[in-house]
């Protein structure tokens, strides 16, 4: 293999030779000085993400404060807008239960409106007085059965008299008195169940006559309230009618008046715009012949 040096043959490339001293002046010493613990471009990537994440933390925290901030105040508004309109509905209906009692003293209503707890009141003393003659002849017919029972007793012992013992005599004294007091206590119970009974027809009558008082109140009340309403419909009639004639006696003339005054106002102010309009196009067009005769006059010449 033939050996060639550098000055021996003037046609071997001088590039040859030129190359590896490029190549040593421009070796990549960028590459060489990178550290040996330096991350990876994907790891600098999630540290870069990392930062970005913690930066958008606040905002985000920040947002959410604001949302519950803005919750908070919209429950307080609502309890403050709901407390408003209890405290508004309890005024109101203060204010209309006032006026419904004015108006009833007014109307005549609360004579009826005291005649209704009236017969409420007597609806309850029937009720009493019916219960109390319901315990009366309860107690009656006990007083009457152990009177009876009594009696039997005295007319068995009365049977078999002829064959009395001591004891029999003992026991029919006894009968006896105890007949005499059941027959006192029946005296009582019947008294008792009569004066209920009589009670009762005194309640029931006096309701009768508050329900009359109350329906004959009632009555008079609707005659009032319906005469009322009936010189009410006729002094709004009386007006409407009364507004009629005005109407047709002032406001329809004035109201030709005016519409003659403001048709003459437009008419006079269409007559002046077309007059206007009109010496305007005369006096342009007037100035326009003067100019074509004066130039036929020049062309004559």
């Amino acid at each position: 293999m033939p050996c060639y040096s550098r000055h021996s043959s003037p046609d071997f490339p001088e590039a040859v030779l030129v190359l590896p001293r490029l190549a040593s002046r421009f070796q990549p010493t960028h590459l060489l000085d990178i550290p040996c613990d330096a991350p990876p471009p994907q790891s600098q990537e999630n540290a870069r993400s990392s930062s970005d994440s913690s930066a958008q933390l606040p905002k985000v925290l920040g947002v959410e404060e604001v949302k519950e901030k803005l919750r908070s105040w919209t429950e307080s508004a609502a309890a403050t807008i709901r407390d408003r309109a209890d405290r508004y509905t309890a005024v109101a209906a203060t204010t209309f239960g006032q006026l419904g009692r004015e108006l009833n003293k007014v109307t005549g209503y609360g004579e009826i409106e005291s005649l209704k707890r009236q017969v409420a009141e007597q609806e309850q003393h029937i009720k009493a007085a019916r219960e109390a003659a319901h315990g009366a002849k309860t107690a009656l017919e006990q007083a009457v059965q152990q009177r009876a029972k009594s009696q039997r007793e005295v007319n068995d012992l009365l049977q078999r008299k002829s064959s009395w013992t001591d004891e029999d005599v003992g026991r029919f004294t006894a009968l006896v008195r105890q007949d005499h007091l059941y027959e006192q206590s029946e005296a009582c119970a019947k008294a008792k169940a009569s004066r209920t009974e009589e009670e009762v027809e005194r309640e029931f009558t006096e309701l009768m006559r508050v329900i009359l008082n109350r329906y004959h109140e009632e009555q008079v009340w609707s005659d009032k309230i319906r005469s009322a309403s009936t010189y009410g419909s006729l002094t709004v009639l009386g007006l409407n009618v009364i507004v009629f004639i005005l109407a047709i006696v002032i406001v329809e003339p004035w109201k030709r008046r005016r519409l003659a005054q403001t048709f003459e106002k437009k008419v006079e102010e269409v007559a002046v715009e077309t007059i206007g309009t009109f010496e305007t196009k005369y006096g342009e067009l007037s100035k326009q012949l003067k100019d074509q005769n004066m130039l036929l006059l020049r062309k004559r010449n």
